[in-house]
């Protein structure tokens, strides 16, 4: 056998090792991440946040070990290397809300046996309908790229305006708040918005979109300062609302940005890894305490970023399998067509249900993911299945207009955009929360906006 015949045996033997490792390692991460789950919330979260409907009964054995292989069996059917964007988003959504969303509703039992069975094969079928939309090739959307003068300018002048704007509404609410003081700061921001509907969208583009796009687009071409503009632009829309998402975000894009970069097919089973480390590492430091900066970091992340979106699947499937389901009436536009049953938003509705009115009248406004809010809302747990079709919709065009980029740049400058999808309806993650928006940047962002950092 010739030398190059050799090494291209081995070659190939060593990609097929690779491929066949990462492929059979993701069932065993997805595995030990719901036991870390389950252990966390058995061990910290429901003893610790029980009263805010952390709840734990003893799950149908068979009901769990149905969650387990369900979840074990769609990661091995789910896309196991980053070639596009929303990919990201998608693995996001998989250790943030399904996996959640599988467990949870196992442990509160706000519903028979059937019910969850069917909300476990829902979900799962759901994720299953975006994952096999990524063997669909992209299209080649047609681009009108803008010159590099003429979009910074543009971008500069409304990234002015819309701060300005904000400035001008929260003017006298403006308050780097502490966790403690974060729910009365959202009180007052609610006011401001009421008086003033528009600025929620501007808040929203400022910190789902232009911020984010600043940092990913400072990474790509090592420029410091539009990094720590983007920052502190996120620093200064935490200041009018105390949205805690908004003031980690930069560190969210970050950590993207550079962990995606240098991806080389790992990154999927490494996120997983990252999650259960996460909840056994927090749940160890946290155990015994009730304040401090271990137990704030553990709240934030292991009870309001994980366990919150999984107990209000949960809330919203007990709901809505007692009262009228929306048909989409609950969005705005289609509400011109279809008579809404409720009189106060969505989430409200769900808060006002659980947890009624606080003592100074406010009340929780329990937004959920787009399966939840649209899906289980809209049409009962087939919406699911419709919201699948609809978000691999979505996602097929983001990408087919962002194909001439990096997917690093692209995921991580769309990380608002992620985590408005993990707690909000899809059509207001669409709409206002700036995925639409990102789709006419992506094509008319200047052709060498990225230099040699460009996919080409």
């Amino acid at each position: 056998m010739s030398v190059e015949a050799s090494t291209h045996l081995d070659s190939k033997i060593k990609t097929i090792a690779i491929r066949a490792v990462l492929r059979f390692s993701m069932p065993a991460v997805v595995l030990l991440y719901c036991a870390c789950y389950q252990w966390s919330y058995v061990k910290w979260i429901s003893p610790v946040w029980g009263y805010m409907g952390g709840k734990y009964n003893s799950p149908d054995p068979i009901l769990l070990l149905t969650a387990y292989v369900l979840a074990a069996v769609l990661c091995v059917l789910s896309p196991q290397k980053l070639r596009r964007p929303s990919q990201v988003i998608y693995w996001l959504l998989y250790f943030t809300v399904y996996i959640p969303g599988m467990l949870t509703p196992l442990f509160i039992q706000y519903v028979g046996a059937l019910s969850l069975l069917l909300l476990e094969l829902s979900l799962t079928g759901g994720m299953l309908l975006i994952a096999l939309s990524y063997r669909l090739k992209l299209v080649n959307v047609r681009r009108y790229p803008m010159s590099r003068q003429l979009f910074w300018t543009i971008f500069f002048i409304s990234f002015a305006l819309m701060n300005v704007m904000l400035l001008a509404a929260f003017r006298n609410y403006l308050h780097l708040a502490s966790l403690k003081e974060v729910y009365d700061v959202r009180a007052g921001a609610g006011g401001v918005v009421e008086q003033n509907p528009g600025i929620n969208y501007v808040s929203s583009l400022l910190s789902n979109v232009m911020n984010p796009l600043l940092i990913a687009y400072g990474l790509s071409v090592h420029r410091r300062r539009l990094v720590v503009l983007g920052a502190l632009g996120q620093v200064f829309v935490y200041s009018t609302a105390a949205m805690k998402s908004v003031l980690l975000s930069p560190l969210f894009v970050i950590m993207i940005y550079y962990s995606v970069k240098k991806d080389r097919g790992g990154w999927v089973p490494k996120l997983g890894l990252l999650c259960c480390a996460m909840f056994f590492v927090f749940t160890v430091l946290v155990v015994g305490h009730t304040e401090g900066l271990i137990f704030n970091l553990a709240s934030i992340t292991l009870f309001r970023s994980f366990e919150i979106p999984g107990a209000e699947i949960a809330e919203y499937q007990y709901f809505f399998e007692h009262f009228s389901h929306t048909y989409l009436s609950h969005i705005n536009g289609v509400s011109l067509l279809l008579s809404n049953p409720y009189s106060m938003s969505l989430g409200k509705e769900i808060g006002n249900f659980y947890a009624g009115a606080s003592s100074n009248g406010r009340i929780v406004n329990a937004n959920a993911d787009f399966f939840a809010m649209d899906g289980i809302a809209g049409f009962g747990l087939p919406g699911i299945l419709i919201m699948g079709i609809v978000c691999a919709a979505m996602f097929w065009v983001l990408d087919s207009c962002a194909r001439k980029y990096t997917v690093a740049f692209c995921a991580s400058a769309l990380t608002g955009c992620a985590i408005s999808l993990t707690n909000s309806s899809l059509f207001s993650s669409f709409l206002g929360g700036g995925i639409m928006l990102f789709m006419l940047l992506f094509i008319v962002m200047p052709r060498d906006l990225l230099g040699e950092d460009s996919a080409g």
